[in-house]
This record gives C-alpha cells, sequence and structure tokens, in this order.
C-alpha cells in the first residue's frame, strides 16, 4: 500500500492506496511540522491514529509532504521517524512547495501556498526555484492564516475592533489574556493557533473593518513575497495552494488585476491531483 501525506502546521491529510492505487481511506491528523515539534510530539500523533497504527506494516511507500521540510535536516529528521513508524515502507519526504505544484500544474508557473502559512516558488517545468526564503510565522508569512490571526487579536487587545465585533469575536473564542498568552508562548505550535481565528474573518468579510485587514494583507503577500517572481510572471500565471487562498480568491483576483498578474488556477487541497500524477512523481 501506498501513502500520501500533505502536511501544514494545523492539519496533515493522509491518503492510503491500494497496490492498484485506488483510494482506500483518507485520514486527519495534527500537522506534523519537523521544525515546530520534536520527535515525542510527532510520535504521539502518529500512535493515537487508530488507523495508522493499524497499517503500519502493510505500508510499503511513504510520500510525506510538509511545511517545514525544506532544508535537508528536517527531511531526513522526519524521515527517520517515518520510517521507524513504517519499518517496511520506502520513506519519501519532500516540502510542502512539491505538493503544491504536484497538486496544481505540470507547466511552467509562479505557486503559492496559502494557508496557516505562507511561500512561494517558481517552477520550470521540472524543478522548483525559491527566490525569497521563508523565516516563518514570525517575521513573514503575509497573507496567511497566522498572519490574519494576529491582525485579529492586535485589533482585539488595542480595542481597535468594533464593539458588536468584538463581542462577536469574544463569544466564538477564548480571549482571555491568560489563554491568548498560554497558546502564544507556552503551548506547541502557535502559527496553528493564530490561523484558528481566521474563518471569523473570513465569514465576517463583508464588515468593513475586516475587509480593510483582508486588503492588506493580500497587498503585502504581492507587495513582499509575490514580487519576488515579477520576472516570471510576465509570461508565466500564478496558482494558489491552501484553504486561505482558495476562501480569499476573490480578493487575491481584484489585487491580481490591478498589478497585471494572470492567476491560472486556486487548489484548495493538492493531494488529490498527486494522487493522479503519482505515476510520474514516485517512478
Amino acid at each position: 500500500m501506498i501513502l500520501i501525506a500533505d502536511s501544514g502546521s494545523t492539519k496533515c491529510d493522509w491518503v492510503l492506496l491500494d497496490s492498484t492505487r485506488n483510494v482506500i481511506s483518507r485520514i486527519t491528523t495534527q500537522g506534523i511540522n519537523p521544525v515546530l515539534l520534536n520527535i515525542s510530539q510527532i510520535s504521539d500523533i502518529l500512535f493515537q491514529n487508530k488507523t495508522l497504527v493499524s497499517i503500519y506494516e502493510d505500508v510499503n511507500t511513504v510520500l510525506f509532504y510538509g511545511a517545514g521540510c525544506g532544508a535537508n535536516t528536517t527531511k531526513l529528521f522526519l524521515k527517520k521517524i517515518l520510517a521507524e513508524f513504517f519499518p517496511k515502507a520506502r520513506v519519501v519526504v519532500e516540502e510542502d512547495l512539491m505538493a503544491a505544484i504536484h497538486g496544481t500544474t505540470n507547466e511552467p508557473g509562479v505557486v503559492c501556498i496559502l494557508g496557516t502559512g505562507s511561500n512561494c516558488c517558481f517552477f520550470d517545468g521540472e524543478q522548483a526555484h525559491v527566490h525569497q526564503a521563508s523565516l516563518g510565522f514570525i517575521i513573514m508569512d503575509e497573507g496567511s492564516g497566522n498572519y490574519f490571526g494576529k491582525q485579529l487579536l492586535n485589533a482585539y487587545f488595542y480595542n481597535k475592533m468594533p464593539l458588536h465585533l468584538k463581542e462577536e469575536f469574544e463569544g466564538v473564542f477564548d480571549v482571555s489574556l491568560e489563554t491568548v498568552l498560554k497558546n502564544l508562548y507556552e503551548v506547541n505550535n502557535p502559527s496553528a493557533y493564530l490561523a484558528r481565528f481566521t474563518p471569523f474573518l473570513i465569514d465576517n468579510r463583508s464588515e468593513p473593518f475586516l475587509s480593510e485587514i483582508i486588503e492588506k494583507g493580500i497587498k503585502e503577500l504581492f507587495d513582499n513575497l509575490i514580487s519576488c517572481y515579477k520576472q516570471e510572471l510576465i509570461d508565466k500565471p500564478l496558482h494558489f495552494v491552501g484553504s486561505i487562498g482558495f476562501y480569499l480568491q476573490g480578493e487575491i483576483l481584484e489585487e491580481a488585476k490591478r498589478r497585471n498578474i494572470k492567476i491560472r488556477s486556486f487548489v484548495k487541497r493538492p493531494i488529490d491531483n498527486v494522487i493522479n500524477n503519482l505515476e510520474t512523481i514516485i517512478a
């Protein structure tokens, strides 16, 4: 059996295929990011899932795409953990950008991940080229789920959020100072915690205050990250992969139009297209 995983910092989607490459089951676990989690935490995620535990000896190939897997050190770190959990499997670990590419296009273009975090690359038809390394949620990640979560918390605690939105925000989330500080500075994976606030922004995007936050985030995404690929975007299309890009495609299309950038597609979950291209990927 073949097991494919597409992991961000918030969640990891797993698909199990049989020998004829038909889908047997789909699994969702907590996100596995080797930059944010240690061996014990990653092992706990694997062992706590009954389906993964039940098939660990039957899997002969694991193809894992993940956030935080861009460096060789983190690839090897995660590969070792997965190889120990799936002892009979050939394990391949790639960064999430490769899943975005394999799940989006076979032709040259710029591919932007916009989910819990944000990242971008140029695919020349064979290889990915990254012009701007990501420093993650503390420094970069413009336009992402954790970026918008920070903006909402900032507005809430500085009392910039309109009263009716503030009251609604308090009704949805526990935003006591103790809880927020604990999740930001004591609990693992603060980027995923921040991203949890973003659905509130998307669901209430008709509110002028919130629509301004969205517009600002999308503008900063184009100004700081996508602009690194302006030469390629003269004659190549731009693709977006991830839930935030998918749900904010109207605002993204407007910003791209202002900049004369052609957007080819929005893909919420690239893993389905990865399955369709599996013959090429793991040949």
